[in-house]
């Protein structure tokens, strides 16, 4: 098994004696629990996950053998990459590949949680370089020109007050040292993917986003960003959307995979 290579968290960064100081005297007028598990922890080193639950998220990394086109754990395979999972050889996706760092489940559904609904937003410096490292080992930097965030439709956005794909865009750009692109936008409010079965989920987003700066992704290799991936059909119909507009290719990664 290829090992994926190691991209330190903010997590795994030294504290200096004043933050230490600081961390400590606001802990004690305001503590701060783990978003997770409720234990205290330091606010400043752990950002809302205390390090047993941290532990958990990490064993949570997605292995081989992997769908050889969108990144679907298959089991019971030798090879990486595996051939084509059945989805994928039913309905070809439009981007050129796709992965994620680990399994939508447990603690890392968690952590997702806590940034997108939670307000936790220091959290995505902790995935970006997770996903960072699941980058590097299926692709090499050189290989992308930018990379594009899946876009929230600008009402769900106003009232989340941001977009944590955004934010999760920008933490792996900072560590790749890839530019971002703002070049997607969502044209309708979709129902939440969550619940929907196969057939609603792809109907749910069909045209539901389209490139706003056609000039700026004619010709462009692009990493596409969102949170998570379960069938495909969000990230289907974005990187439609950037190919129909002239992008070269789109690639997809997300921090998490659902498999259903």
């Amino acid at each position: 098994m290829v090992s994926i290579p190691r991209v330190e968290t903010p997590r795994d960064l030294p504290d200096s004696a004043i933050r230490k100081l600081v961390d400590g005297l606001l802990n004690l007028a305001y503590p701060e629990a783990c978003a997770l598990c409720g234990a205290p922890l330091s606010r400043s080193r752990e950002c809302g996950v205390c390090g047993a639950c941290w532990d958990r998220v990490l064993e949570l990394r997605i292995g081989t053998p992997r769908c050889a086109s969108c990144g679907l754990p298959l089991p019971g395979f030798d090879a990486d990459p595996a051939p084509l999972c059945l989805e994928c050889l039913r309905r070809l996706p439009p981007f050129a590949g796709a992965r994620s760092w680990g399994h939508y489940s447990a603690q890392l559904r968690g952590v997702i949680h806590a940034l997108k609904f939670g307000g936790k937003r220091n959290l995505a410096d902790c995935l970006g370089p997770l996903m960072a490292a699941a980058f590097l080992e299926a692709w090499r930097k050189e290989d992308f020109d930018a990379i594009a965030a899946v876009p929230l439709y600008r009402s769900r956005k106003l009232e989340r007050g941001f977009n944590q794909s955004e934010l999760l865009a920008a933490s792996l750009g900072r560590v790749l040292g890839i530019p971002r692109i703002r070049a997607l936008g969502r044209t309708k409010s979709t129902l939440p993917q969550v619940g929907l079965g196969d057939a609603d989920r792809w109907a749910n987003v069909r045209g539901a986003f389209e490139c706003t700066l056609p000039r700026g992704v004619q010709g462009k290799r692009l990493l596409l960003v969102d949170d998570v991936m379960t069938t495909g059909a969000t990230v289907s119909s974005a990187a439609g959307a950037l190919l129909g507009a002239g992008a070269l290719r789109v690639s997809v990664l997300t921090a998490a995979r659902a498999v259903l």
